[in-house]
């Protein structure tokens, strides 16, 4: 299936205003996409489709395996109030091979790290909690926010998982050869 007959499918299923919510478009570029009428970048949105509903990612220097839509939108970021909005923020502008945005001078330039064996660490479920409960007061969100914030640690969730049943099917594989 191609990305846009998932996106028509999607938008048929949920609607459009929130499939367009979870991209971070509008309704309106959701229809002219829908409709074959989109006049914008359509690299950039076949890769939020991608990321939001076919489960493609990207490695992100700062937080890791992230998919697509996500990537879209840390470098679309402008808050550097956090410390890791700050490096998002420095990554995307200082030469991150997956980021759309300009270069930016006065930032150290972006150098890629060799992956380093690592133990993924564990979730901490109670904390997760804490931290995403602790957000919404401070946004002054209600239900829905949390809602949303608890899908999003899900979504999270299942690619941490898959990632690392996917390295475990590699090493079965390279062990059995």
């Amino acid at each position: 299936m191609t990305w846009k007959t998932i996106l028509a499918e999607q938008a048929k299923t949920h609607g459009q205003v929130t499939v367009a919510d979870e991209l971070g478009v509008s309704k309106t570029v959701v229809s002219q996409l829908i409709n074959g009428k989109y006049p914008g970048d359509l690299t950039r949105m076949q890769a939020l489709v991608e990321g939001a509903y076919m489960a493609k990612t990207v490695q992100c220097p700062i937080i890791g395996d992230i998919p697509l839509h996500q990537c879209d939108k840390y470098q679309r970021n402008t808050l550097t109030s956090h410390p890791t909005r700050l490096k998002l923020y420095r990554a995307c502008r200082g030469g991150c091979p997956h980021s759309s945005q300009p270069v930016n001078k006065h930032f150290k330039p972006f150098e890629a790290k060799a992956p380093q064996a690592q133990m993924t660490p564990a979730y901490q479920a109670e904390a997760t909690i804490g931290r995403l409960e602790r957000q919404v007061r401070s946004d002054d969100g209600g239900l829905a926010q949390f809602v949303q914030l608890l899908k999003a640690e899900l979504q999270s969730l299942a690619m941490r998982y898959n990632r690392l049943l996917a390295k475990g099917a590699a090493k079965g594989e390279t062990d059995a050869s």
